[in-house]
């Protein structure tokens, strides 16, 4: 197959489409407007296969509407596309007309984990139910984390600050590693390696700023200021391997950090059980499973309820007194 010529032009429009198709308020007038653009020519579908493939090796993709035209035997297959385009692709421009086009949101699903990079260089690797928001300009990168928990390897650039704003706070670093989450308002940040500054996103207390080195941890929650810590590190950082390291937690505190990660969840049915102790390693992801572990360990009996799971305490292994 001859290979195809797809314009700079056409590439541009490719990437505002797939900003259309991204954006939170889609409408069926978009998606009708996207098929009849795909079907005026087959440069077209070329196109957008440029723009998805780099979107793609940013781990990401909204594949089901052009699969459902690429199936069609009268349109240009899409393996047969990439073949003929080789080593055509221009990923450096296609990711210029994204930033022109659209300010990249990225999210993850329950139980969902997911690496990306962004176009500054910078590795990103989201936990479960996670969303962040992209906008880079030539003066700063920002990161809005809307919900959830990212690990940032910031790559270097001397002329923009990488910022990431969480709820009521703003870390600002440069070439650090560094996880975030995103409780609500609840913000704790951890810094791997490096330096990271972290600040109120507004003036409301007037909160002074504060350095964070390797090693140490910020919890900031409505209400309570932030706190500094040098925590052990092993937990923390466990989710990045899929696991859940509990150290004397209690029932209601492995619970919830479970259910972050599971459809089917878990629930503490006796109150009087919640503040049993618990320690361990447990692959996230399974509650039946880890379900099933507690109740060899604890003096607890499990019950389903529909779509989840729920602990009561077993009366004969429950210490008396």
């Amino acid at each position: 197959m001859a290979a195809v010529h797809v314009t700079s032009e056409v590439r541009a429009e490719a990437a505002a489409w797939l900003a259309r198709l991204r954006a939170d308020d889609r409408s069926a007038a978009d998606e009708k407007g996207f098929q009849a653009w795909l079907a005026e020519d087959p440069v077209h579908v070329a196109a957008f296969e440029i723009v998805n493939a780099v979107w793609e090796a940013a781990g990401t993709l909204p594949r089901e509407l052009l699969e459902q035209d690429l199936s069609r035997p009268t349109r240009v297959g899409r393996r047969s596309v990439l073949a003929g385009l080789g080593t055509v692709i221009a990923v450096g421009g296609t990711i210029t007309f994204w930033r022109a086009a659209y300010a990249g949101v990225y999210e993850t699903d329950v139980g969902e984990q997911k690496h990306l990079a962004l176009d500054d260089g910078t590795q990103v690797f989201l936990d479960t139910d996670t969303r962040i928001k992209v906008d880079f300009t030539d003066i700063l990168r920002r990161v809005d984390l809307q919900r959830g928990r990212v690990n940032f390897r910031v790559a270097p650039d001397a002329k923009r600050p990488f910022l990431v704003k969480a709820a009521q706070r703003e870390i600002v670093a440069t070439q650090t590693t560094f996880d975030v989450r995103r409780d609500g308002d609840s913000v704790s940040v951890v810094l791997i390696r490096g330096q990271a500054i972290i600040k109120p996103a507004s003036d409301v207390g007037h909160q002074r700023a504060q350095l964070l080195s390797a090693g140490e941890r910020m919890v900031a929650a409505p209400g309570t200021g932030a706190k500094t810590d040098k925590p052990n590190l092993v937990p923390l950082l466990a989710w990045q391997t899929g696991q859940a390291i509990f150290e004397n937690e209690t029932l209601s505190q492995a619970v919830e950090e479970m259910n972050r990660y599971s459809s089917v969840k878990l629930e503490i049915a006796d109150p009087t059980i919640a503040h049993l102790r618990l320690s361990g390693v447990y692959r996230v992801g399974d509650n039946t499973a880890f379900a099933h572990s507690v109740a060899t360990l604890l003096p607890v009996v499990i019950t389903p309820a529909g779509d989840r799971l729920e602990f009561a305490a077993d009366v004969l292994r429950m210490p008396q007194g």
